[in-house]
């Protein structure tokens, strides 16, 4: 499984190196292109949007074609002749057209490997493994967010060479993907699937509680971490001091993802997704309450218990829920809901932002996250006891296997 383990590793690695530049520079380009909050807040939306629809869709085709690589390459081939044409970019019609491409591209291509780690390691426990893998995007994003904390005024991030950086970085990244096997499992019954299986798993309870529950946690923590660099610049912070609040996230996120992962494979999903959804009301809490940069860079801190758990347990939470032929179309929806939440709250969010300032932003993603946790907590009540009852009736579903 080497192969498999490079590939994908080399997959992450670079695909969050570029995310090292757009995630924090990307909305404080926009802003010094003129761009209000809320418009800033509607090119996040379409990027978003457009990566709910295509996750489905492409996670549907992924399953019904039994092919990965096409899609992972393609899609972020496409995403990469994107970023190249953003620096010509000064007015918002273009920047939300743009913006969309490059979402529904990005987004998809994430959708659909996660259905290839859950194809290829399903036996060797998956959320485990997936945290194992995903941690060299951290590494990647780590590593380009230390460059640019070191380097004083960074050429880089001139637009035309962060741009240009993403693009090759996206460009590589679909490179190493074509290095992946694939595991065609149960290809005979993929010809029969239609879009209606998508939206039956919606009818299962468990499922669809997840969802809403996800699309709360996945709002807030995105807007809030989205607009970070703006609440920042707005206490009069430096470009470096941005990037290394951006980079002490990355630290704590590391090695939780691998701990959290292997631990949900062992004690459940239920409880270590519960950690996640008290702890960020808390950092967001503490993010209304802050008003200036040290703070607010302590709760940075805390992206280890938080993002890292959501990441790698919410992927392995909803595989263990969906037979193997409807793979992808599971990591598409749980996608496509991350995606939808990402487009609905930056647009709420600038929109609150512009008329009562930042602190009232995390505010507004504060109750978000409550309303989120307070549907968990519903679901948890019938998810734990079952998970309970799995580990002693079949100890062997901890490996990653289907419930």
């Amino acid at each position: 499984m080497f192969r498999a383990k490079f590939s994908i590793a080399s997959y992450y690695f670079l695909l969050f190196a570029a995310v090292a530049f757009t995630h924090p520079f990307f909305p404080v380009f926009l802003r010094e292109r003129g761009f209000s909050y809320v418009q800033v807040g509607a090119v996040l939306s379409a990027f978003s949007l457009a990566g709910a629809v295509t996750s489905i869709l492409i996670g549907w085709r992924s399953d019904q074609r039994r092919q990965r690589r096409r899609y992972i390459v393609g899609s972020m081939l496409i995403g990469a002749g994107g970023y190249l044409l953003f620096p010509f970019v000064h007015s918002f019609a273009p920047a939300l057209l743009l913006g969309a491409v490059i979402g529904g591209c990005v987004m998809s291509s994430q959708a659909v490997m996660m259905a290839l780690v859950v194809d290829l390691f399903r036996h060797q426990g998956t959320a485990g493994s997936f945290g194992q893998l995903r941690v060299f995007g951290t590494i990647g994003y780590l590593l380009v967010l230390l460059t640019l904390v070191l380097w004083q005024n960074s050429p880089l991030l001139a637009p035309d060479k962060m741009f240009t950086s993403v693009a090759l970085l996206l460009a590589l990244s679909a490179l190493a993907a074509l290095l992946a096997p694939e595991n065609p499992e149960q290809a005979e019954e993929s010809a029969r699937l239609s879009p209606q299986e998508v939206v039956h798993l919606l009818h299962r309870r468990e499922i669809a509680l997840y969802v809403v529950a996800h699309f709360c946690f996945v709002g807030a923590l995105m807007t809030a971490t989205a607009n970070l660099s703006l609440y920042l610049q707005w206490m009069e912070a430096s470009k470096p001091f941005i990037s290394l609040a951006y980079m002490t996230s990355a630290l704590f996120e590391m090695p939780f993802m691998i701990l959290m992962g292997k631990l949900s494979d062992r004690v459940g999903r239920t409880y270590v997704l519960a950690v996640a959804f008290i702890a960020l009301p808390i950092r967001l809490l503490l993010l209304t309450l802050f008003r200036a940069p040290v703070p607010v860079l302590l709760t940075q801190t805390m992206h280890g218990l938080t993002f890292s758990i959501i990441t790698a347990v919410s992927m392995a939470f909803i595989a263990d829920r969906v037979e193997p032929r409807l793979r992808a179309s599971g990591q598409g929806l749980l996608m496509a809901t991350t995606s939808l939440a990402s487009a609905t709250m930056p647009f709420v969010a600038g929109a609150v932002a512009d008329v009562w300032g930042l602190p009232a932003l995390y505010g507004s993603l504060f109750a978000l996250s409550l309303v989120g946790s307070a549907v968990f907590f519903t679901l948890a009540r019938h998810t734990a006891p079952a998970e309970a009852r799995l580990r002693i009736t079949l100890p062997e579903a901890k490996t990653g296997g289907q419930v």
